[in-house]
């Protein structure tokens, strides 16, 4: 059953252990993704992807210190964690990015809404590319439909119920999307295990559909 409560919970337990790391992964994201805006669309697009596959895989990296070992996960986790995964992925987020953005441009084409229900559907795709390094941008984006269906609405939601944070962060002229974004990608990063965790068990998908 999706929990968005129990994802935000799990969130901030994770983070409270190491609040320094994301938050200066995600100054370094926020203030590359201002500067490629500033470039053309497209660039936007492919650093934001890169980008956030890194900062999903810091994440995944600090769920599992937090899971093995709770009181080390503090020390487990650095900054080259960050740079460990962007090294590691980038070429797959730059297609992935690409693949992605096409995808929900034609569908925005037809109506706004069908370009939003489909950035849903695809939305689990850089979180598969952040676990599975060698795993294409086509298969991650097929996994990610299997991932979010039915739950394309739950996610909505879990969005939704940041928006007072978002409202607070832009009030603050920024400076609380410095906290906000760690805490909306690692609750986003349980969600996905979750959602892995339901489609195994009902059989939507296996473990060797991760597999390159």
């Amino acid at each position: 059953m999706f929990n968005r409560a129990e994802y935000k919970k799990s969130a901030l337990a994770v983070l409270s252990k190491n609040w320094t790391v994301p938050c200066l992964v995600s100054l370094l994201v926020l203030a590359l993704s201002l500067l490629s805006e500033m470039a053309s669309p497209i660039v936007s697009v492919c650093v934001g992807g890169i980008l956030s596959v890194g900062l999903i895989f810091t994440c995944m990296k600090m769920i599992a210190a937090f899971q093995t070992n709770s009181a080390q996960s503090e020390s487990a986790v650095s900054f080259t964690t960050f740079l460990e995964g962007l090294e590691s992925h980038w070429l797959n987020a730059l297609l992935g990015s690409l693949w992605n953005f096409l995808w929900v441009f034609l569908w925005s084409l037809l109506f706004v809404i069908p370009g939003i229900v489909k950035s849903y559907s695809y939305s689990m795709m850089f979180s598969v590319i952040a676990e599975n390094p060698k795993i294409s941008a086509v298969k991650a984006m097929d996994i990610s439909k299997v991932l979010t269906d039915g739950h394309k609405a739950d996610l909505f939601v879990m969005d939704l119920s940041f928006l007072g944070w978002l409202i607070l962060s832009c009030l603050s002229c920024g400076i609380g999307f410095i906290w906000l974004v760690p805490y909306m990608t690692m609750t986003e990063t349980h969600a996905y295990y979750d959602l892995k965790r339901m489609a195994f068990s009902q059989n939507k998908l296996t473990p060797a559909d991760f597999e390159a």
